[in-house]
């Protein structure tokens, strides 16, 4: 009897072990990234593609549910290695056949056929022009016949869907680009976003959806450069839409859902009378303009230290950097008002980093150091908490209600900022 008991509790541990290994199992196969292919090599002479697949790389490394591959030869396309994607990104325009032409058109339809994701950057309608099933798997084609675009210039993208996922957490805003005039097409498209031309005055769409077959399509004609990128609302839209594409409807990651809540943490520790006035998770998702824009300058770099540091610090562990220094542009400032800036730095890495502070007019006329080069806390040596510094503006300085603000590198690899924020004082 007791034998028996004993063999009965056996089986019931190992019962409840292949349970548990059974639940584990499933759990790592759900948190499987969705893998994205960036395929690029060709366009158009204006269009630097190699400075746009770099941004795309960019823009969706920072999300960790996404795992990117950037190839610079669209042959891929005739390869049976397309299948082992989630979601292909298309940044082309080709002028000559491919080498396996027929076969590169059975792969791309049988790709969404069967539910694979398909994103399609700028010029990529005119890619494949003298195909028209093209249409089934971008959407809208480019026609030559048709005025292009307009120049070269800023303009306003209107979100026309905020509680889709692919626009969540985005809100209308301007952007350098090129406002495409030229797609045609018959498919259902769903426009997401769309902007009114500045030549005809006719409303055109610049982010929408479609699906092909059991797949997911989404086309963005914005991106004709780097500068387009400054705009950080382009970047979440396409990180939104590599999780959308590969039928993961862009719920927040760890990164976004953390930065509201720090938002709200940063509000409660306000004095009587303050108000926040503008937000950047640098590196993140998250941006608050409520009465001034803050634009992040030049060519900087993203980068998540997210996967090291305590839970509780996830929107201080995005950072931007740069070789020399990180500038922002603050606009809306009113001289006669009072402004205090808080930005937020750390050596996460224990690379020896030590930076200054400093402000100056838009037209370089006036120069001021806010603190100078002072190092910053580590974490992985010391554990060191990221530091705030805080400063009140100069008002003497901002011209046409702008202020330039440069974080600059005075010791170590690099300059880095994790977060930024201004407050009206009363």
């Amino acid at each position: 009897m007791i034998i028996e008991l004993l063999d009965r509790k056996y089986l019931l541990v190992c019962a409840v072990f292949v349970l548990l290994l059974w639940m584990t199992t499933q759990g790592t196969a759900e948190e499987k990234p969705v893998r994205v292919m960036i395929v690029t090599g060709v366009d158009y002479p204006g269009h630097p593609w190699r400075t746009q697949a770099v941004e795309l790389r960019k823009a969706l490394a920072t999300e960790p549910r996404l795992d990117v591959r950037l190839v610079e030869d669209v042959e891929i396309f005739g390869t049976d290695m397309i299948f082992d994607y989630d979601v292909l990104m298309m940044n082309f325009k080709n002028y000559e056949p491919l080498k396996r032409e027929e076969s590169a058109k059975t792969n791309l339809l049988r790709f969404m056929a069967e539910g694979g994701g398909m994103m399609c950057f700028h010029f990529t309608g005119g890619a494949f022009q003298d195909w028209p099933d093209f249409a089934r798997i971008v959407g809208r084609v480019w026609n030559p016949e048709l005025r292009g675009h307009d120049p070269y210039q800023e303009f306003t993208i209107r979100v026309k869907q905020k509680e889709h996922p692919i626009m969540r957490g985005v809100s209308d805003f301007k952007i350098t680009d090129e406002l495409y005039t030229c797609l045609i097409g018959q498919k259902e498209i769903d426009v997401l976003a769309d902007a009114v031309s500045s030549v005809d005055g006719e409303t055109y769409p610049m982010v929408f959806t479609y699906t092909e077959g059991k797949g997911r399509g989404f086309y963005t004609v914005l991106g004709h450069d780097a500068k387009a990128f400054e705009a950080p609302e382009l970047a979440v839209i396409l990180r939104n839409a590599a999780l959308w594409c590969a039928a993961k409807d862009a719920q927040p990651s760890a990164a976004t859902t953390a930065a509201p809540s720090r938002v709200d943490e940063i509000k409660s520790t306000l004095g009587a009378g303050e108000k926040l006035l503008a937000y950047i998770d640098c590196g993140g998702d998250v941006k608050v303009d409520e009465g001034l824009k803050i634009t992040a300058l030049g060519e900087l770099e993203t980068y998540c230290f997210a996967s090291v540091v305590p839970a509780g610090l996830t929107s201080q562990a995005s950072v931007l950097f740069a070789k020399e220094s990180v500038s922002f542009l603050i606009e809306g400032l009113d001289r006669a008002k009072k402004y205090r800036l808080n930005v937020v730095w750390w050596d996460c890495d224990a690379n020896g980093r030590v930076q200054s502070l400093i402000v100056r007019s838009p037209d370089e006329s006036q120069v001021r150091i806010l603190r100078p080069g002072r190092a910053l806390p580590d974490y992985m040596e010391s554990k060191s908490p990221p530091q705030t510094v805080s400063v009140a503006l100069p008002m003497t300085y901002v011209r046409d209600g702008k202020l330039r603000l440069d974080v600059k590198n005075e010791a170590g690899p690099n300059a880095v900022v994790s977060e930024i924020w201004i407050t009206e004082l009363p």
